[in-house]
């Protein structure tokens, strides 16, 4: 079957809904694509943000911004000044592009050099202290500073009895699942799509014995090889909800969904005849209608998230929301989940609260300040070391001297010639 191109991921906006919600039972339809979207969702792009290098890239840059940029100013500074100058010299003779060319090569190595053995170590040994906590306790940082940084650790579980400290694989979250320090490694899931847009493969693989001949009947007629009712599991099934006034689209796994979710989504349904959340919940052929009567889940409400049928990867949501503020306003958005599943089905992943996207802003602020203090230190004395130095490695060293200006030549002056006005010879004119 063809498949839609991926909706806009709208999981990290402002809202949760605004306006009433409805349940999508059909194909979501695409919203038209920016320029800016349609890139994002180019394959080369999205195969190279998704790559190890891509990933490692990234981190290096997050964690040594100012080796990143004296390594940028190292190469301006070795090849596209030097190849400037010496291509298009201009007015100056050939000796001065060439001083010029190697003032520029040794200011970058002189601006790259100086970081590199004072910055880097310094900053290095810093992310070193935050990354691997159990090491430093106590010594570089304290518990109350861990305890800031990470407000959803389990202070009791970094200890052993006699009150040595635990490896961090040791550490447990106040969840009581395996501690993890970033709030920003959400779990994700294959953007779902409509049962009507998966392939025939994929409907065998999730739809157990599926009579192939009944998928043109349509979602509700479904059956088995021998007759029977076509069955799905419940931690297959996701639903997608459409907000009336803004037209965007959610979707939740059906055994997660938020008992507000499922209301809004089916309004006869008896919310207490679903069980509990995840593994307690039932599967909707057991649910019940308010009147007490059977409950007759529309398969045509169902939607697959299937790698190998999506396009995109996007947040897990289940409904739940937080409340964030940023300055005097107040924002809803949706709770992610961090990626330390028990068991990768059943349970989520503890949930990322607003306490933990509070620190993280601080613990970003506070990585700023740590990586660049290093810098806005040693800055001036760099500059002043700057100029001292590369004047004397140009003449000693690269032995080049900037050519000294000549003086202006001086302008002829006239001889003077004294006027014999009383010559005796002068001719006189008629």
């Amino acid at each position: 079957m063809q498949s839609l191109p991926a909706l806009p991921d709208y999981y990290e906006d402002n809202v949760s809904f605004k306006g009433k919600k409805e349940i999508v039972t059909g194909a979501v339809k695409a919203s038209k694509k920016t320029f800016a979207e349609k890139v994002a969702n180019n394959k080369l792009v999205k195969k190279f943000i998704n790559s190890g290098f891509f990933n490692k890239l990234t981190d290096t840059t997050s964690k040594q911004e100012v080796m990143v940029q004296s390594g940028s100013a190292l190469a301006i500074c070795l090849f596209l000044r030097p190849g400037t100058l010496m291509a298009f010299p201009g007015d100056k003779n050939k000796k001065d592009c060439t001083y010029a060319a190697v003032h520029s090569i040794s200011s970058g190595l002189w601006g790259f050099i100086v970081p590199f053995l004072l910055i880097k170590p310094t900053v290095s040994g810093y992310n070193k202290i935050t990354k691997e906590m159990n090491k430093y306790v106590n010594k570089y940082i304290s518990e109350n500073m861990i305890k800031r940084r990470n407000p959803h650790l389990n202070m009791s579980s970094i200890k052993n009895a006699d009150g040595s400290i635990k490896d961090m694989a040791e550490w447990l979250d106040r969840e009581g699942r395996v501690f993890v320090s970033d709030c920003k490694n959400v779990r994700k899931i294959a953007q779902p799509k409509h049962i009507s847009e998966i392939s025939e493969e994929t409907m065998k693989k999730y739809f157990k014995d599926l009579d192939t001949t009944s998928i043109k009947n349509g979602a509700n007629s479904l059956v088995t090889k021998d007759g029977k009712k076509a069955h799905i599991e419940l931690k297959d099934i996701y639903i997608a909800l459409k907000d009336q006034e803004s037209g965007k689209v959610k979707y939740y796994p059906l055994e997660h969904a938020e008992e507000s979710i499922l209301k809004e989504a089916f309004p006869n349904l008896d919310i207490s005849s679903v069980g509990g959340k995840g593994i307690d919940r039932l599967h909707p052929d057991k649910w019940k209608t308010k009147d007490g009567k059977a409950f007759n889940f529309d398969n045509n409400s169902i939607f697959i998230s299937d790698m190998a049928e999506a396009e995109d990867m996007i947040p897990l949501i289940t409904g739940r929301v937080r409340e964030e503020v940023k300055g005097k306003k107040m924002e809803i958005k949706d709770v992610c989940y961090q990626n330390n599943s028990k068991d990768g089905v059943h349970d989520l992943g503890t949930a990322v609260e607003r306490d933990m996207i509070e620190a993280d802003w601080a613990n970003t602020l506070q990585d700023k300040i740590g990586g660049w203090l290093p810098e806005v230190i040693t800055s001036y004395p760099r500059a002043v070391a700057t100029i001292a130095i590369l004047p004397f490695l140009l003449k000693y060293v690269f032995h080049i001297e900037k050519s000294k200006k000549q003086a202006p030549a001086e302008k002829p002056v006239a001889a003077n010639v004294p006027l014999d006005n009383t010559a005796t010879d002068r001719k006189a004119v008629a």
